[in-house]
């Protein structure tokens, strides 16, 4: 079994700590020779890392309170226990270590509004049901900067648990520098996205308890935002509080404490899409080590990324007598009242409510029309559309279809209908008719052409979808896409043409590519080198890193290997002898710090198995003068082979 590492992605750091913290490493590098020979005497000079050991147990006291949603559907989760971490080898520069939690209590439900509300703590059948799952084994790959570099869960663990735990451990992650510094920086991963930590290394007293470090949020770079809908604006983080301080083990290992807070805002728009407030308390404890973390058969655990692959949408649900007895009123509050409940969440409601309308397809035509009158709450729409998805009959693909072009609906609404009717599980003709005809539909204003681009990009998406399961039908979609390319349209229409072929994926159409990747404007040929996102020919790799050594546009440049970069993750994470030359020799001689950002990940994901890939991150090491760009190299290097 092999944990995969995501592919990083760096950012820009705030400018004054950016030049305190490269006047550090270069005083660093300028005095190793003398680090090799001794250990440093000043405290605040020593190299700080973590020391695990095969065979060693590290039992640790948890507290954790997090309050996750938005409005009056907050969800309140609490968990208290113990959690187990048993090494079971080295790894790389790093180690694999099983974890489970054990004697664990769950308060789970919803946030009251009132405390009139409030539910009485950790009681019925979901928080039992949720303890058992919380507590199966799992892997985690641990660097020796203390970085989380991947998870793995036996097959059958349940996807709500996986996530529980994923964002649980990523909230006590704590990266440490790659040089002897007092204050450093790391990009890092949660729940909610990708974010820039800043760190610094407290002065403390003798005594032998360990180095204290504490870590804020500074920005994020990017979201994991609901699949629920197009994005009608860019996402947006608002970090009100982030504070955390760990003490390191004293002699070695992990952390022996740990206390966070933080609360944050994801917002798209002007609309808010979740906040998080949550705390986490930690302390090494004295405990027996777990049975059943000794003796696990790790090579069944599947990686994170691979579960999420192998899962696909749920399945409709069949409804019992009582919800199939209900009016349509009566199951949209159900659906409501699931989506607030900590059974089943959003997956579960939308699941009963496909369902539901399974059984009831006359239902279907009434839930169009209350979207339309607006008797239905707002803050429902987008999760009902991905109901009618998920339905799955051809009445519901019909809605969806007249939903596209119907004026009476929001704008907003329309294009969920679109992005709902590209990925209905059988599509039909009438669901390529109607994307076709909304792309191709001019209304002169804005909220029209957002409609219509987003039908435009459900056509390329419908093809990818219909590729193997119904070709007539994705030619179909394919047809209008090449024919749009090929009339040379204005650029403000051609980047989202391009952005329809990349969702496609479709060899056929990258004769049709090929001119904008010499297009005059940059913004286009960016967008043309990502209409190779989804193609798996090798011949369109060539392409890319051909291009990349000629083009002269750094923006360009970022597009292209960020979309070698996800060609690479989709095909399982190695490089071809092409790429990987390209990569080596170019990294060197690329100017803009992005680029460099994206290839180091590129060459790191194999520089464990592959020399030259290693060789070329530790001669750039010495070369690069980004500090950001250093710490990102040191997890892919022990200090002894970037000295």
């Amino acid at each position: 079994m092999k944990l995969r590492t995501g592919k990083a992605r760096t950012g820009v750091l705030l400018g004054v700590v950016a030049l305190a913290f490269w006047g550090l490493v270069l005083l660093w590098r300028a005095h190793r020779p003398s680090l090799r020979s001794s250990r440093p005497t000043e405290a605040g000079a020593e190299l700080l890392a973590c020391r695990l050991h095969p065979g060693e147990d590290l039992p640790f006291r948890l507290h954790s309170i997090t309050d996750t949603g938005a409005g009056d559907a907050r969800q309140h989760l609490e968990l208290e226990g113990v959690l187990h971490w048993h090494v079971l080898a080295s790894r790389g520069t790093g180690w694999l270590v099983a974890a489970a939690l054990d004697e664990l209590a769950v308060d789970q439900r919803p946030v009251p509004q009132s405390p009139a509300q409030r539910p009485v703590p950790g009681s019925g059948a979901t928080s039992r049901e949720l303890q058992a799952e919380l507590e199966e084994p799992f892997l985690v790959e641990v660097g020796r900067d203390c970085r989380f570099k991947g998870f793995a869960f036996a097959p059958r663990s349940d996807s709500r648990a996986r996530s529980r735990i994923e964002a649980l451990m990523r909230s006590m992650e704590m990266v440490l520098p790659v040089a002897p510094v007092r204050q450093w920086t790391a990009r890092q991963d949660d729940a909610m996205g990708s974010y820039q930590g800043h760190y610094q290394r407290e002065t403390t007293t003798g005594g032998g308890t360990g180095v204290v470090i504490s870590r804020r949020r500074v920005r994020y770079f990017a979201f994991r935002l609901p699949s629920l809908g197009p994005k009608v604006a860019g996402p947006s983080a608002e970090i009100v509080r982030s504070e955390a301080r760990a003490t390191l083990d004293a002699v070695g290992g992990w952390l022996s404490a740990l206390s966070s807070q933080d609360h944050l805002k994801l917002s798209l728009g002007e609309r808010l899409l979740a906040e998080v407030t949550g705390s986490v308390e930690l302390h090494r404890i004295e405990s027996p080590p777990l049975p059943r973390l000794v003796g696990l058969a790790t090579e069944r655990f599947v990686s994170r990324s691979n579960l999420q692959a192998e899962e696909g949408p749920p399945q409709p649900t069949v409804p019992d007598a009582a919800q199939a007895a209900l009016d349509l009123s009566g199951a949209v509050a159900d659906f409501e009242r699931r989506l607030g409940s900590g059974k089943g969440g959003l997956h579960g409601a939308v699941s009963t409510l496909a369902g539901y309308l399974v059984g009831r397809p006359g239902a279907i035509t009434e839930l169009m029309a209350a979207l339309r009158n607006g008797s239905i709450d707002p803050k429902l729409h987008s999760a009902l559309f991905l109901a009618l998805e998920r339905t799955g009959t051809p009445q519901a693909e019909r809605a969806l279809a007249e939903g596209v072009g119907d004026r009476r609906l929001s704008s907003v609404d329309r294009m969920r209908a679109a992005v709902a009717l590209a990925d209905v599980p059988h599509p039909s003709q009438q669901a390529v008719d109607a994307l076709v005809a909304q792309a191709r539909a001019r209304g002169g204003d804005t909220e029209a052409e957002d409609v219509s681009r987003s039908a435009l990009l459900a056509l390329g998406t419908l093809d990818h979808n219909t590729a193997a399961s119904n070709p007539e039908l994705a030619a179909e979609a394919r047809q209008e896409l090449g024919a749009r390319l090929r009339a040379m349209p204005p650029p403000g229409e051609v980047m989202t043409d391009l952005d329809a072929v990349g969702n496609s994926g479709d060899e056929s159409l990258v004769a049709a590519v090929e001119p904008y990747t010499d297009d005059p404007s940059p913004m286009v040929r960016a967008h043309a080198a990502g209409a190779f996102g989804r193609t798996v020919d090798a011949a369109d790799e060539a392409r890319l890193t051909a291009w990349l050594v000629r083009e002269p546009d750094r923006g360009v440049r970022r597009a292209i290997v960020a979309t070698l970069a996800a060609r690479v993750d989709a095909a399982g994470g190695g490089l071809s002898s092409n790429l990987l030359s390209t990569a080596i020799s170019w990294l060197p001689q690329e100017p803009d710090a992005q680029v460099r950002g994206l290839l180091i990940p590129l060459l790191g994901g194999v520089a464990a198995n592959v020399p030259e890939a290693k060789q070329a991150l530790i001669d750039q090491f010495h070369r690069e003068q980004q500090p950001e760009l250093l710490e990102l190299i040191g997890q892919y290097g022990s200090v002894e082979e970037l000295r």
